[in-house]
């Protein structure tokens, strides 16, 4: 019964806050992400996007089609002194009840990579590293990968999610939540219900090399 009101009052701030949002404009084939309150129906173009402290402002901006960072954060995402990821459920939950500054439908595309509060349906590639709010579907980078919920393929040399749904790859993979698969050199997830394969993996249940597993709640 606790958990159905919290879910009731997260919708409820939800919609209210999504409400409150201002109407977006149309631009089709080719518009820049950093205009506010658009609906870009084609090519986004833009230089760079933020998140957490690197966020600029709330820009309620939706890309159907192909969102193209000319430069891109991605190569500070290394060099962040603390993980951007929720560290509790709590915390989770507060941030993924608000509105995010953009949407993506398609692709999401950056040279060094993306540090943007986006939600990306699709595929999301940077060559350094990457930080979303959510993705569902495919995020690749070489060296991080970070994503507060993530549906799908997570590929990187360092992987994070606070919600992951799908599969992990890399040289170390971290999920506070994980349903599916986590596979790489070390693996770690404090809420997990499916399989781990490699060096050393760790969950709620044991710490084993190889292979680990838990299918229990």
């Amino acid at each position: 019964m606790k958990t159905l009101l919290i879910l009731i009052a997260l919708f409820l701030i939800t919609t209210i806050a999504y409400a409150q949002l201002p109407k977006r404009a149309n631009r089709f084939p080719v518009g820049t992400f950093h205009k506010k309150n658009l609906n870009i129906n084609g090519l986004s173009v833009g230089l760079y996007s933020g998140y957490g402290d690197f966020a600029d402002s709330m820009r309620n901006v939706h890309t159907n089609g192909i969102r193209l960072e000319a430069i891109g954060l991605g190569i500070l995402g290394p060099l962040l002194p603390k993980s951007p990821i929720s560290e509790d459920e709590d915390d989770f939950m507060d941030l993924m009840a608000k509105p995010a500054s953009e949407q993506i439908n398609g692709l999401n595309l950056s040279p060094a990579g993306t540090i943007c509060d986006c939600i990306v349906s699709g595929i999301s590639a940077g060559a350094i590293g990457q930080i979303n709010r959510q993705v569902s579907g495919v995020s690749a980078s070489i060296i991080m990968n970070m994503a507060e919920r993530h549906n799908g393929v997570q590929l990187a040399m360092f992987n994070e999610s606070f919600a992951m749904n799908g599969l992990q790859i890399g040289v170390s993979n971290y999920s506070y939540k994980t349903r599916g698969i986590q596979i790489g050199l070390f693996n770690q997830s404090k809420n997990l219900k499916g399989i781990q394969i490699g060096l050393w993996n760790r969950n709620q249940k044991r710490k084993l090399p190889i292979l680990n597993w838990n299918f229990k709640n």
